[in-house]
């Protein structure tokens, strides 16, 4: 009798609740304020997902796999920074996206030049393609930083009597 009312009452309550809940829940993407926020979120992932990859494909490989691993941890922070601007609505997290990012880039810069000779080819193709993501990725964080408002430096009406 019990498992008759659970299964006719209590079961499909919690199955519509649970979808109610899960269809009001928004996905990061779609807290962007606009194209720069969007952009910034999902080329960051892009460029995580490659940057792991290229890490795992050549993660042994001495100096080189060092470098891809520090690259991957770099996106990953940017990626996770991205997220957490949007998911929380701080906007100061956009620079720290963006120094992630941007550090992921340069140290990109590095292992193209120490994959060049040791490498496949594709590997630097990945690592090009790595680099174009990260390009859009940053361009979209640092157009998401809010401006700093100037400091304004007040004069006194008065600069005393003689």
């Amino acid at each position: 009798m019990f498992r008759k009312l659970m299964v006719k009452f209590v079961a499909p309550i919690a199955c519509l609740a649970l979808l109610t809940v899960t269809a009001n829940a928004a996905s990061p993407s779609s807290l962007a304020d606009d194209t720069d926020q969007y952009n910034a979120y999902t080329y960051s992932y892009v460029a995580m997902v490659f940057a792991d990859g290229i890490a795992d494909t050549i993660g042994d490989d001495g100096l080189e796999g060092e470098v891809a691993i520090m690259i991957s941890e770099f996106c990953d922070d940017g990626f996770f920074h991205c997220f957490d601007a949007l998911v929380l609505d701080d906007h100061q997290l956009w620079q720290d996206a963006v120094d992630d990012l941007k550090l992921a880039r340069m140290w990109c810069d590095t292992l193209i030049v120490f994959v060049e000779d040791s490498q496949p080819s594709s590997v630097s193709g990945q690592i090009s393609s790595l680099m174009w993501y990260l390009d859009i990725a940053i361009d979209g964080a640092e157009a998401s930083v809010p401006i700093s408002k100037s400091v304004k430096i007040g004069f006194p009406k008065k600069w005393g009597k003689r």
